[in-house]
């Protein structure tokens, strides 16, 4: 038997499986909610993180949902934050490639364009669900797409630089330039936030 807790309302269920738990789960939400948070035994995990569990070692199962919009509105501080420390990381990995680390440089910014990868899949599902006001709509999608554009370019350019392994321009890459469009997404959300 699992306790289980979706936004507060408590029940015991006995699924066979943890797919079946999954299952029941989705269905319990409201409408139009998604899994916002879950802690299985106490600990909190990704929900495709479940299946991985043996359903008879789930003691208590809590869920948070809330639907998209707000899921997307919520995370928008967070996300700024979380490009001002891959800015700050940028800037310190174009310090190498500047004063002849360009080992240590490439390393940082392979791990550094993982982090990007996710940022981009996260700022595109705030892009798809954010709830805008209708009079700042017009002005946040043009925004929006410029800073998009801004960021399309400056990552292909970093692939091309990093092929031809010139430093001078890593480090430009790295320290001015894509730093930059990173920042006008930071600024947008900021914005949007207000």
């Amino acid at each position: 038997m699992i306790d289980l807790e979706i936004n507060g309302n408590r029940q015991v269920v006995e699924p066979l499986s943890t797919k079946e738990l999954l299952d029941l789960l989705h269905r319990l939400l409201a409408p139009g909610h998604q899994i916002r948070t879950l802690n299985v035994n106490g600990h909190a995990i990704d929900e495709e993180q479940l299946e991985d569990f043996e359903v008879g070692s789930l003691r208590n199962v809590s869920v948070r949902s809330a639907t998209p919009q707000t899921i997307a509105g919520d995370s928008l501080a967070e996300t700024a934050d979380w490009i001002a420390r891959i800015v700050g990381v940028l800037n310190s990995i174009s310090q190498d490639f500047r004063t002849g680390n360009e080992q240590s440089g490439r390393s940082r910014l392979g791990d550094t364009i993982e982090a990007l990868q996710v940022l981009v899949n996260l700022l595109q599902g705030i892009h798809r669900f954010l709830d805008v006001y209708p009079e700042r709509k017009s002005e946040f999608e043009s925004r929006w797409k410029e800073a998009e554009d801004a960021l399309l370019e400056d990552v292909r350019g970093l692939f091309s630089e990093l092929e031809s392994g010139d430093p001078i321009r890593l480090a430009d890459r790295t320290g001015y330039s894509l730093p930059r469009a990173l920042t006008q997404f930071r600024e947008l959300l900021v914005w949007t936030s207000q």
